[in-house]
């Protein structure tokens, strides 16, 4: 096991010290990686320690590097250190952390870092928080209990017929599409509402949304305030929001399970004024912090709600302890891993100045960058304070903007998306995730664009 374990750290310590002379994506292509594992027939035992040299090539080989500091792409930070060591020690204990008396450390040291972030959000202390396996289990749990909240039988009796709606952005995260098909609501409860020219979701056209709804027979329920969209990191008017869903009488859930990161630095925490009066949030610890997927969180400003609809009586789990909770009551899953162990461990080696300095160098690099294209002629498109960058430039259509972009992608030394907007229009996107991208990074960057543009020149 221990010559294992320290193959295992040296792989990862040699593709840390050279990561950034290695293409972001795979260099095996998916013929060549099933022929590697084709000798795998599971017939005869091997040895552990060359398994693990043989898969740590395989993955380093064959997949696209999110870890990488010149992956400008999804949110899906680098990690440290911390993140790993937590995860080794999370599988080895192996805690169950579905019951409070099971894992009484574990459960401790997950409340303890929520107890953080439930801080930064403005929570009260008597708000329920608990980790989850990312965003969508998070998204789920709110959209749940604010069904719990509206109809008080609904656990029970379901909706028994009610035309139950629920309303977000057009550039609200598609997991709320999924989460509705799933609870038996119907795709078409998902009520989709125009951004404005921000990229935000329209309070007025939200206003109008309702009263024709209800005239039409529906009961909205639900309104989620996305705080940095995946497309264009928009923060959607969350003070607006907060004061129509207490008039309406509506749940208001914030998807903060990227943008939550504004609220981990004092420059940016201003921009997301208003989370705090939302009903419940979401907001994900592994797009946020360096540590490993996956590490989602929730957060509901009342427990009566998530407890109505996952309680139930057992007849094999011993009882709750005295002044804890077990969280198979409170939340979907039953069996849960040591989500919250690398986050715990995360912030206690950084502190709180030492987690703010990465947010900071982040949202600095991603003002760097918008300074580089303007001089390389590119045109910024979004309006973020967030570390997300849209640029486009004149002349480039929609299926020139795919092409540069694969092109970029292609070629391997940095990666890049595009983002499709509603009206058609077609933006490059470049996303400050990992906390060590620095200067010469941005650079690479733009000088990969520039050759990509360059090669799409006829010759």
């Amino acid at each position: 096991m221990h010559d294992a374990l320290r193959a295992a750290a040296a792989c990862w310590a040699s593709w840390e010290a050279r990561v950034r002379q290695q293409p972001v994506t795979p260099r095996l292509s998916n013929e060549a990686l099933a022929a590697r594992l084709a000798g795998y027939d599971f017939e005869a035992p091997r040895d552990l320690t060359a398994l693990t040299r043989d898969v740590a090539e395989l993955v380093e080989q064959g997949s696209l590097h999110s870890t990488h500091p010149r992956y400008f792409g999804l949110f899906v930070p680098g990690v440290r250190a911390a993140g790993v060591v937590a995860d080794t020690l999370a599988a080895a204990y192996n805690p169950q952390l579905g019951a409070w008396w099971h894992g009484p450390a574990a459960a401790q040291v997950e409340q303890r870092a929520l107890g953080f972030f439930r801080e930064r959000i403005g929570l009260p202390a008597s708000s329920f928080a608990t980790f989850t396996t990312g965003g969508s289990e998070a998204n789920l749990t709110g959209v749940l209990a604010a069904l719990a909240s509206a109809f008080p039988r609904f656990a029970r009796d379901g909706l028994e017929g009610t035309r139950a709606a629920l309303y977000a952005s057009d550039q609200a995260h598609d997991s709320f599409v999924k989460i509705a098909r799933t609870v038996g609501l119907g795709e078409r409860a998902v009520r989709r509402i125009r951004s404005d020219a921000r990229q935000r979701l329209d309070v007025r056209a939200l206003e109008h949304a309702l009263a024709v709804d209800r005239a039409a027979g529906l009961v909205p329920f639900l309104v989620v305030a996305t705080v940095g969209t995946t497309a264009t990191g928009a923060v959607d008017p969350l003070v607006p929001l907060a004061d129509l869903c207490a008039r309406e009488r509506l749940w208001l859930h914030a998807d903060a399970a990227w943008g939550g990161i504004a609220l981990l630095s004092d420059a940016l925490r201003g921009h997301v004024a208003g989370i705090e009066r939302a009903d419940s949030i979401t907001w994900d610890a592994h797009k946020t912090l360096p540590v490993p997927m996956g590490a989602g969180m929730f957060f509901v400003r009342d427990r009566r709600f998530t407890e109505g609809v996952f309680s139930v009586r057992t007849g094999y789990v011993p009882s709750t302890d005295p002044g804890t909770f077990d969280a198979y009551q409170q939340t979907l899953q039953w069996s849960r891993r040591f989500i919250g162990l690398k986050v715990f461990l995360t912030l206690a080696e950084l502190g709180r100045a030492g987690v703010q300095s990465l947010v900071d160098r982040q949202a600095e690099m991603a003002h760097r960058l918008r300074a580089l294209l303007r001089e390389d002629a590119w045109t910024i498109a979004n309006d973020t304070p967030l570390p997300l960058v849209c640029f486009t430039r004149d002349g480039l259509g929609p299926e020139d903007t795919t092409a540069l972009v694969q092109r970029v992608v292609a070629e391997g030394a940095v990666w890049i998306s595009e983002v499709r907007l509603p009206d058609g229009a077609r933006w490059l996107r470049a996303c400050i995730t990992h906390h060590e991208v620095g200067p010469d990074d941005l650079r690479a960057l733009v000088d990969a664009l520039c050759r990509a543009r360059a090669r799409a020149i006829p010759t």
